[in-house]
């Protein structure tokens, strides 16, 4: 599928991460996003079961970037707020991230361990044979545990395809739009979301021999152990929805009844 096949078509990406970490307790994180040629919508929510972490976390908020206009507008579903944001202000948030790539990283505590004594992790991997089906994706699941020492470890359980074209074009239409938007005349790459036992295992012993799963991860369930049977870290991840469909360019708007607002940017 190629762009120029595409101008008629608009694609949905909706997935979910859970975590369940120390203090805030678990929570959820929602994202929805479509994407089409001159258009993007993206919605983010995030739900915490602690009231801590709903008083620090909670939030229902989006933005739509529309070629041919000056701004970005930005929205809060809870309040039924909008506002509109400067390229300049929109894109600054990145410039000291320049590796602005979508991963996930986690390390031990060193327990005042001697950085010359440190020894590179074990890894261990099964499966890959048998089909599943996760929310209609033909995967194969894999087992993966990185060993620091018996009492620490990390487990994974991963679901993959052998390929999302779908997803590398939704990424490819929103690099398009975003760099048009973008002041500083950089292009702006979009990576696909990479949360797999692979980043870790690169991270940790560039060495490895044990070969890195192909394709791409559609669902990812990662627990961390430290001296208790129980996870000190509990993630999960999945894409639960990416189809096609034909544009709609009346999706890419805000409900009339939402107040436009200014809101200060942090400088």
């Amino acid at each position: 599928m190629s762009l120029s096949f595409s101008q008629n078509l608009q694609i949905k990406v909706v997935g979910k991460m859970k975590m369940d970490i120390p203090v805030l307790g678990p929570y959820k994180m929602t994202f929805n996003q479509t994407v089409a040629p001159g258009f993007l919508k993206k919605e983010e929510k995030i739900e915490a079961e602690r009231f801590y972490g709903r008083w620090l976390m909670n939030s229902e908020t989006g933005e739509i970037l529309i070629d041919g206009t000056d701004e970005i507008l930005k929205y809060d579903i809870e309040e039924e707020e909008y506002w509109l944001q400067s390229p300049e202000d929109y894109f600054k948030k990145s410039d000291t991230n320049s590796n602005d790539k979508k991963s996930f990283s986690f390390s031990f505590s060193s327990d005042g361990e001697d950085e010359e004594q440190y020894t590179p992790p074990k890894f261990t991997r099964t499966g890959g044979k048998e089909i599943e089906s996760v929310h209609g994706f033909r995967t194969k699941k894999w087992n993966t545990t990185i060993f620091f020492s018996e009492e620490k470890f990390m487990v994974f359980e991963e679901w993959f395809v052998d390929n999302l074209p779908l997803m590398r074009l939704s990424d490819s239409l929103e690099s398009v739009i975003k760099t048009k938007f973008n002041p500083f005349q950089d292009r702006v790459e979009i990576e696909q979301f990479e949360f797999s036992s692979n980043i870790f295992i690169r991270e940790m012993d560039s060495l490895t021999t044990l070969k890195p799963i192909p394709g791409h991860v559609v669902k990812t369930n990662f627990s961390v152990y430290e001296e208790s049977d129980d996870p000190k870290v509990a993630v999960g991840f999945e894409i639960l929805e990416l189809y096609v469909e034909p544009v709609d360019t009346g999706y890419f708007v805000v409900p009339e009844i939402y107040k436009r607002i200014e809101k200060d940017i942090i400088k």
